[in-house]
């Protein structure tokens, strides 16, 4: 199988791209046909050397992925060859990544695409996605009704937070960096977005919850 990989972490240009034996799934493990992987910081900082960590050699880069079940492992009980899943997680810990053709995943990694999702959407909001539930839902505890402000409504995590806070019945107040970018926000759900380079942020917050907000999430500005 075609795959991007690494002998030892480097510079970008240590990547290879080449062939590798194609896994085959043992265990409870999935064999996925790749048909969309993402790019995340993480993975950037695994390849680089600057998150240290045990990799396997040659070693895989990549956290996410969207594919279809090519076969599975003989104790794999949720999957069946042919369907569609997504998945974060991998390329850590000694796992390889999923910046191939396939990759094996442990069944316990993998959900299923809803039905009208693109392999595109699930692989993008993957890592993001479960950041910002983990924030939301598992941390904050966000509930119907209550107001959230995110410090950047365009950025990966910042985006799906606005969309889950808006789903989850939150108030969401968020900022960007241009007003492209604010435009881009309201699309998103958020009842206000502000333009932190151009507005008074603390007055406009201020404006929106006079007695405070419920949930800060302090997240990066927005992102290019």
């Amino acid at each position: 199988m075609q795959a991007a990989y690494i002998h030892q972490p480097g510079p970008p240009e240590s990547i290879t791209v080449g062939e590798l034996p194609t896994p085959q799934p043992t265990g409870s493990q999935v064999l996925v046909k790749v048909a969309a992987a993402a790019v995340n910081p993480i993975d950037t900082y695994v390849r680089s050397g600057a998150v240290p960590m045990s990799l396997p050699k040659p070693y895989i880069v990549g956290c996410d992925l969207a594919g279809v079940v090519e076969a599975v492992g003989p104790d794999v009980k949720r999957f069946k060859v042919g369907d569609r899943v997504w998945g974060s997680n991998q390329g850590l810990l000694g796992r390889q990544g999923t910046f191939a053709e396939y990759a094996a995943v442990d069944e316990c990694w993998l959900y299923g695409i809803p039905y009208g999702v693109s392999d595109e959407a699930a692989a993008a909001a993957a890592l993001v996605g479960i950041t910002a539930h983990l924030g939301l839902v598992r941390d904050a505890k966000l509930r119907s009704g209550e107001s959230l402000f995110v410090n950047g409504g365009t950025g990966g995590v910042g985006s799906m937070v606005v969309q889950m806070a808006k789903v989850l019945g939150a108030r969401v107040v968020t900022t960007a960096g241009s007003d492209e970018k604010v435009a881009v926000c309201r699309e998103l759900g958020a009842d206000l977005a502000i333009n932190y380079r151009t507005e008074d942020v603390a007055a406009r917050v201020k404006e929106f919850a006079p007695d405070g907000v419920s949930v800060e999430l302090l997240n990066r500005k927005d992102r290019p």
